[in-house]
This record gives structure tokens, sequence and C-alpha cells, in this order.
């Protein structure tokens, strides 16, 4: 079911909008996270886009 948000974009289109940002990671960060992207036959990206989604949708979550 389609609805729309206070600027006027519906759901579906919101949900396949891509806004591409930049994070800096320490080395040490890297190399773990490309070692259990690996392990998992996975991409680094996709490794980082399903832990910040888990987060997102986490009951949870931390309390910053």
């Amino acid at each position: 079911m389609k609805s729309k948000d206070n600027r006027g974009v519906d759901s579906e289109t919101f949900d396949r909008e891509i806004k591409r940002v930049n994070v800096d990671f320490p080395v040490w960060m890297v190399k773990e996270m490309d070692e259990k992207a690996r392990r998992l036959g996975i991409s680094r990206q996709a490794l980082v886009k399903v832990w910040i989604s888990d987060c997102l949708r986490s009951e949870n979550k931390l309390a910053l």
C-alpha cells in the first residue's frame, strides 16, 4: 500500500531512493569487516548495509 510522507513522496519511491554517503573507518575496522564479509560471501558494502539496517530496526536501539 502506498502512502505519502510529509513532503508528498510516496513510500514506494522513498524505499528505492538512494543517497550516497561516505564514512571513514580506522584500518583495523575495515580489515575486520572485510574478513567477516569474506566469511559470509558478501561485499563489505552489503555487510555494512545489513548491520545498519538491523541496528535501525532493532528493539534494543543504542541509547546515544
